[in-house]
């Protein structure tokens, strides 16, 4: 740098002249790369955004549809013809005196000669129908299936006690006695008698009572006076002669 005073020439940036002391006039100062840098503002550098979750929809639940309904079955338009009737069985005439008679009647019903040889009037006659015998039924014993009081026979048999007042003995048609506990078929050898015993219902329950029968009467092992009334309760033996019965009253 040189001095203005003396003309000396001095080092850079020195403030006094070094041969005369003068102050040396100040230089420009030459801006500094670092000062270049300095005052050049940065450049802000872009923050990318933080990316935010986003929750995916639920799916759609899948509604299958139903199944379609069936075809309707094809109807066959081919008409059922009715079964056939059977023609109606032709009178019979009568060869005494000529009267019509049902079909299938032996003997004419006005003059009463055989209808066997008479021929019918009418279609001609049909040839005869066999018919297979049926089968023996064999008869068990009735059982009345009640929860209501009754009488229970040895061999399963079953007297419903409905009435009031109840008959036991054995039928006789001739008689016109028919009892509500008829024992005819139990009572082979004729032990019990027709007006046997009776069976009255009281508000206080069942009594029964001999009627003064031949061979007698027993409850639980016990005879019976004539004409005494026995209460009677849940399974007690009742025996008529040599025919027993038990008591059911529920």
């Amino acid at each position: 740098m040189r001095c203005n005073v003396c003309g000396a020439d001095n080092l850079e940036g020195a403030a006094y002249c070094e041969d005369c002391g003068a102050r040396l006039p100040m230089a420009a100062a030459q801006p500094t790369r670092e000062a270049s840098q300095a005052s050049v503002a940065p450049t802000p550098v872009p923050v990318a955004p933080v990316p935010v979750p986003v929750e995916a929809p639920a799916p759609t639940p899948v509604v299958e549809a139903p199944p379609p309904p069936p075809p309707p079955m094809p109807v066959d338009p081919t008409p059922v013809a009715p079964p056939p009737v059977a023609a109606a069985a032709s009178a019979t005439s009568c060869p005494a005196c000529g009267a019509q008679n049902l079909p299938g009647v032996a003997f004419c019903e006005d003059c009463g000669a055989s209808l066997s040889d008479a021929p019918a009037s009418g279609a001609a006659t049909a040839p005869p129908v066999h018919y297979d015998a049926p089968a023996p039924v064999t008869t068990a014993p009735m059982v009345v299936q009640s929860s209501r009081p009754r009488l229970v026979h040895t061999s399963g048999r079953e007297f419903p006690l409905e009435k009031d007042t109840i008959l036991l003995g054995r039928r006789s048609p001739v008689d016109g006695i028919f009892p509500e506990v008829d024992l005819t078929d139990y009572d082979t050898d004729s032990y019990i008698s027709r007006r046997h015993g009776r069976i009255t219902r009281h508000d206080s329950g069942f009594v029964y009572e001999d009627l003064g029968s031949s061979n007698g009467s027993w409850v639980n092992g016990n005879k019976l006076q004539a004409h005494i009334q026995q209460p009677l309760a849940e399974g007690n033996s009742l025996r008529l002669g040599k025919t027993e019965m038990v008591v059911r009253l529920s």
